[in-house]
Formats: structure tokens, sequence, C-alpha cells
């Protein structure tokens, strides 16, 4: 397994773990990227989540649909916590295996989903290339990636600053990592998230405070994961509007639509596999 693949394993595995024993939030990134898509994601008899963490959207995906069986597919040792949590849903099937290398067999999945997974791959392509592979034609992938904000000379500058600083923090354990991270959350959401939040209860500044960094701030601790994510993982690859689409096009899918989650730093892209 290539070394870089393993790191970002033993990353993950280590944030995942954290949420043993926890409960199912109430709202999760699922949640988010179904109100923003005007079509069911969950569908059809056969579906997989790709890198699914903790198995959260696994199971809110599994819960409300009964009859359709999900691959929750997790490179960490977080699939163990995935498999304690949706034990008692027979329509899941956890697998621990790469973005890369999915061992399912070709064309017996009506629906994909990923969210924040692909851009921790060495090779996105690849990863989309699987993904076609195990969809039935015409069937959807939906993806969530992370912006390089060119766009957005605040946030470019952000993205310019971390890409710098993570050439250090990359090298960190994780235990150090997630401390470092823990401690920063506060003086981030001050820094940053709140100003952005106050700001936004105005008309006229609306559209400024979107641009603000970590604008999704909800306690002054929330951004713990976030900057542990950023910081942490050894592979980050950001994509514009255009570098999303292409990413699909180019792998098997056409009608391809793009959006943003307003409370997320990045794309939410989705299209369907070529008949």
């Amino acid at each position: 397994m290539d070394k870089k693949i393993k790191k970002t394993g033993n990353i993950y595995g280590f944030i995942w773990k954290k949420e043993k024993g926890r409960a199912v939030p109430e709202r999760w990134h699922f949640h988010d990227m179904q109100e923003l898509i005007c079509e069911p994601i969950v569908r059809g008899e056969i579906g997989i989540e790709v890198g699914s963490g903790c198995g959260y959207d696994t199971y809110i995906m599994a819960k409300a649909n009964s009859s359709v069986k999900i691959f929750s597919l997790e490179l960490s040792d977080g699939i163990f916590v995935n498999n304690e949590l949706t034990k008692g849903l027979e329509n899941v099937w956890p697998v621990k295996a790469s973005a890369l290398n999915i061992p399912v067999k070709n064309e017996v999945c009506d629906f994909a989903y990923s969210f924040g997974v692909l851009h921790h791959t060495p090779d996105p392509d690849q990863g989309v290339r699987e993904i076609s592979r195990l969809l039935k034609k015409k069937a959807p992938i939906f993806l969530y990636l992370y912006e390089d904000h060119l766009e957005n000379w605040f946030k470019c500058w952000a993205v310019k600053i971390i890409r710098l600083l993570r050439i250090i923090t990359t090298r960190f354990p994780a235990t150090l990592s997630y401390a470092i991270s823990f401690l920063a959350s506060p003086f981030v959401a001050f820094l940053f998230g709140y100003p952005a939040r106050i700001l936004s209860i105005f008309e006229p500044m609306k559209d400024f405070a979107q641009k603000i960094p970590f604008n999704f701030v909800t306690h002054p601790l929330s951004l713990s994961g976030d900057l542990y994510d950023r910081f942490t993982a050894p592979i980050e690859k950001r994509y514009s509007r255009c570098g999303a689409c292409d990413l699909l096009a180019k792998n098997g899918f056409s009608d391809i639509k793009i959006d943003r989650i307003k409370s997320k730093a990045g794309w939410v892209v989705w299209g369907y596999k070529n008949a």
C-alpha cells in the first residue's frame, strides 16, 4: 500500500475512533447534500458510500431506506466504529478498502455517494473510474470536493497559508495534531467564524460574510475536526468549478451539475454514468 494512503488511513482512523459510542447526529453531511440536490440520492436496490468514516451518513441513508442495501466503504479503522454503529441494520455491508481499489463487482450499484474523500487520495481520477466501474449504466454519482477558492481572494490566500503550514503540520503525529486543532478552534472561531456570522445578519454584508473562512462555525470547539482535516491529511487536492466537473466528465459521466452548500467550503458535483 502507498505510504501516503496508509498514513491517510491512520490519520482518519484516529479521529473516527473518537466517535465510538456516540449517538448519530440529528444533522450530518447527507442532509446538506440532499437538501441541495433536487432528486433522491438513495435509490434502486444497491448503493455505495465511498469513504464512510464512522458510518453516520451510511446509518442515516440505510435507516431511512430499509429496502436499499448499502456498501459502506472505509479505508481506516473507522470501519470498526461504523460496523458497531450499523450492526442493527441488515441492509448495511461495511467494507474496509481503498476508494482506488473497491472490491465490488462491475455494474451492481444504483447510486454512489462520497463526501469529502476523493480529494484526499493520490489519484481522484482513479477513484471516479472505480466508482464508475461498479455503477450501473445511467446511475448517478454524488460527490463533495474541496474548492480551490480562486474566485475568492480572502479564502484563496487562506488556502495558500494553509498549504505552507501543511509542509510542517502533516509531519505531526495524529495525537499532537488533534490537540493543536482542539486548542486552536476557539481562536479561529472568534477570529473568523463569529465575525462572519455576525456580518451575515446584515443584508448588505451577507456576500462578504460568505467569503470569510470558517464561516460555518457553530460553537467555539466546532472547528476542531475541520482544522485537523485541513492540516493533518497527507494529501489535499482542490478543484475549480470546471475542474470538479471535468473530474466526472473525463471518467465516464455526463449530464453533470454542480453547486455549493452554503455552510461548507466546497463543491457538490453530480452526474450520471454514460450509457
